[in-house]
């Protein structure tokens, strides 16, 4: 008898183009176990495959439908309360102060409304947010919340839409991009901000990736799959910034050097002579224990792409 665990699901064809035979990008990864409120959320393990048709990079496997949406309800959205200090926030900033007072602005999965905060009081801005108490914030700083059902039932179009940290987390994401650049407005822009998987220069172990680490991502675009989006939504890729999500010091980033190396030598290498030399630093042994690769978020791993409607 064959046992389905319902609490995750395969991904066989390219989530953005439904390609199947995809090619495996280096080697697999181990799952994990992230835990929210004593609620177990298990990611199998995956490998990560690439679709040579229109550049996305994606899971293998996941978690299913049902469990991610309990994950995302029950996430708590106070460790992105970042306060304009991410990278990609102040490229969107930007960008919208410099729309026309009273602009139609629509965040979508807007979180607590931390990048709209700021502009709720200049523009009009509407965002979308299933998980309630993040809902609950967005809402008191001056964002209109509305259903995703409510959304597509009205025809309001709009000058600028975000969709900010959220094209990763879908396992079907060219139908919403569609619907959402249906809804821009005559010289309107849609801001798709997501993980860079081109910035990853170690592709061997492109599944350990800090980014695949997170039980909500499914995938990363390459630029290639950008351009591939923008011919299919019908709009113009008029701009691509490269940057990190976070920011980080010199010594933060000294320090994840030093970790991604220790940890790729003792894989690669383990008999070679750095090996054995790390072998003998307190601070440096230890990596050789690392089940997977340690975090490294100083590179340009995101990407900020603005479409533009003419």
């Amino acid at each position: 008898m064959t046992v389905v665990d319902v609490r995750t699901a395969s991904i066989d064809a390219c989530p953005a183009c439904q390609r199947t035979a995809p090619t495996q990008v280096g080697r697999s990864a181990t799952g994990f176990d992230t835990s929210i409120n004593g609620r177990l959320f298990r990611q199998p393990p995956y490998a990560v495959r690439h679709c040579d048709a229109c550049g996305l990079y994606f899971k293998s496997a996941t978690l299913s439908a049902a469990e991610l949406s309990v994950y995302y309800a029950m996430l708590d959205s106070a460790p992105f309360e970042y306060d304009g200090q991410f990278p990609t926030d102040r490229l969107l900033l930007e960008r919208l102060a410099a729309l026309p007072e009273r602009s139609g602005v629509l965040d979508f999965g807007c979180s607590s409304g931390r990048i709209l905060k700021s502009q709720a009081a200049r523009l009009r801005c509407v965002g979308v947010e299933p998980n309630e108490p993040a809902a609950a914030l967005a809402r008191s700083r001056g964002i209109a919340i509305t259903s995703e059902t409510e959304l597509w039932r009205s025809p309001q179009t709009f000058d600028a839409i975000l969709l900010t940290d959220v094209y990763e987390h879908l396992t079907d994401p060219v139908p919403l991009a569609e619907r959402l650049a249906g809804r821009l407005a005559s010289g309107g822009w849609l801001a798709i901000i997501t993980g860079n998987a081109d910035a990853i220069t170690d592709r061997d172990r492109l599944a350990e990736f800090w980014y695949f680490r997170l039980p909500g991502h499914v995938s990363m675009v390459s630029e290639r799959h950008l351009y591939w989006l923008a011919a299919r939504l019908q709009l113009t890729l008029a701009e691509v910034h490269r940057c990190s999500h976070y920011a980080t010091t010199v010594r933060q980033e000294l320090r994840q050097r030093v970790q991604a190396f220790a940890y790729g030598r003792f894989r690669t290498s383990p008999h070679g002579l750095a090996a054995r030399v790390m072998r003998l630093i307190p601070h440096l042994k230890s990596a050789e224990q690392w089940t997977s690769a340690p975090a490294f978020t100083c590179g340009e791993d995101h990407i900020v792409a603005f479409f533009q409607r003419s």
